[in-house]
């Protein structure tokens, strides 16, 4: 493997490390909003 497919390769798993805790935080504030949005009577915000 050349210097520059190193790199890249290090760069890439850099990058999907930080994509997968992305979808991590996403999925859990999904389902808090999906709980927090059912824990109210009609479905309104709270202010």
């Amino acid at each position: 493997m050349t210097t520059e497919a190193r790199e890249e390769m290090k760069e890439l798993k850099r990058e999907n490390k930080r994509l997968r805790m992305e979808r991590d935080i996403l999925k859990k504030a999904a389902a808090w909003f999906a709980r927090e949005s059912g824990s109210i009577p009609g479905g309104g915000m709270r202010s």
